[in-house]
């Protein structure tokens, strides 16, 4: 599930220092983007932010603040209800970011040696609904967190209505915003929803849950029909 968002309704909020290759880089995102692009200097989210619809993303300098007040400025954007997406860049290898990636939310990381170039090129992937993770971070991801699903021959009301209906819009990979515009509901409401399905069905993030129903679409098809 899809739909054409015009560049008019996404930006991004590069967290980084107020210095000349920064402003460049920004400069460069719009330039090849035609996306609105804003430098700023502390990673904290202004309350402003919020009320404006659309997409945002945040681009965090890996390297502009301690991790600690990074995982500060990660907790402030998932309370959010809007729909934001965060990405790292000028990562080095091995950085404590990294592990970041099992964040909802964080849908890309960049190392210091990516041009601006695909840096561009992520950015609109990730606005598309991609992510641009490394490869060996997600074989990491997956090898820690694989494991044979529990099959269930019967759900006998495990899941209500409306979890059903956002999962399998979650399986066609609609965003949050998406599925909160397909259903006439808030983002809130359906962040709380898909927490509350995540804890019923036992996964802790999307790819699980996607995969889950997989295995259970034709239980999930069946009492959708009845």
């Amino acid at each position: 599930m899809s739909k054409s968002i015009d560049v008019a309704d996404r930006r991004v909020i590069l967290f980084g220092q107020q210095n000349l290759q920064n402003s460049i880089l920004i400069g460069f995102i719009h330039q090849r983007t035609r996306v609105d692009c804003q430098l700023v200097s502390v990673p904290e989210w202004r309350g402003e932010w919020t009320g404006n619809a659309g997409q945002t993303l945040a681009l965090i300098d890996a390297d502009s603040a301690r991790t600690d007040r990074i995982q500060e400025l990660l907790e402030q954007v998932h309370d959010q209800e809007a729909d934001i997406s965060v990405a790292f860049f000028n990562t080095s290898r091995n950085h404590p970011v990294e592990r970041m990636i099992v964040w909802p939310m964080v849908n890309g990381l960049f190392y210091r040696e990516t041009s601006q170039q695909q840096l561009s090129k992520g950015i609109l992937g990730i606005f598309d609904g991609e992510y641009w993770l490394p490869r060996h971070l997600m074989a990491q991801y997956l090898e820690r967190n694989r494991h044979k699903p529990k099959r269930l021959t019967a759900f006998n009301g495990l899941l209500t209505k409306r979890e059903k209906q956002i999962l399998q819009l979650t399986a066609t990979g609609a965003t949050n915003t998406e599925i909160a515009t397909s259903l006439s509901v808030s983002m809130h409401t359906v962040k709380t929803h898909i927490y509350n399905l995540f804890k019923k069905i036992g996964v802790t993030n999307r790819i699980q849950a996607v995969n889950w129903a997989q295995e259970n679409m034709d239980e999930l098809l069946h009492e959708s029909i009845e």
